[in-house]
């Protein structure tokens, strides 16, 4: 029967048709210093592309932004769009994170996703609406929240700011955006693209 190529169960690269695994040393051709037909076992290809992802993403988790441990193991592979919702494991879609900030991304959709989906011709597969709308309003509840000592100025500010969610990066950057407008201002360890990350116009 006709077996289509099909993706690396690992890395997410192309590989011949019926096989699982890239071939050694990762698409190189033959002469390379490994024969051509030699298969990368899965554990050393694992622990080798797991590196590969630390040192593109200079050994910084991209959830929490902490750096990550010296060695992949204690990290976890991560697909920016989340299977569930449709997202391919392919290497564009692949990133290395903490084991527990992999847990707590879970299958947040977050704006880099978003904007991955768009560049890459994927659909999501849920109701995006929805869930912008859950987002939001989980935001104004930590809003009311965090701002019961502060008055009803800062209240209306943590609100205005979190109506404005469509999107939960990590939560501590969230609540961080949310604290700073209650307090008049913008949290200092808030990179423009941190912002951009955790705030969309509500109605995109």
């Amino acid at each position: 029967m006709f077996t289509e190529p099909g993706w690396c169960d690992v890395c997410g690269l192309p590989v011949p048709a019926g096989e699982r695994f890239c071939r050694w040393p990762f698409g190189a051709g033959a002469g390379a210093g490994q024969p051509d037909d030699e298969v990368v076992p899965w554990a050393s290809h694992s622990l080798a592309f797991m590196t590969e992802l630390a040192e593109l993403q200079h050994w910084r988790c991209p959830w929490c932004g902490d750096c990550l441990p010296d060695s992949p193991r204690g990290t976890a592979i991560d697909h920016i769009i989340p299977r569930v919702y449709g997202g391919p494991h392919r290497r564009w879609n692949l990133q290395l994170l903490h084991q527990e900030c992999n847990s707590a991304k879970g299958k947040k959709i977050t704006a880099g996703a978003l904007e991955l989906a768009d560049a890459h011709g994927v659909t999501i597969s849920m109701d995006i609406g929805h869930y912008r709308a859950g987002v939001r309003r989980r935001a104004a509840i930590y809003a009311v929240r965090a701002t019961r000592q502060l008055g009803g100025e800062a209240r209306d500010r943590a609100l205005a700011a979190a109506r404005t969610l469509t999107v939960f990066f990590p939560e501590a950057k969230v609540h961080a955006v949310i604290r700073a407008a209650a307090e008049g201002g913008r949290p200092a360890a808030a990179s423009a693209s941190h912002t951009r990350e955790a705030l969309r116009p509500a109605d995109r």
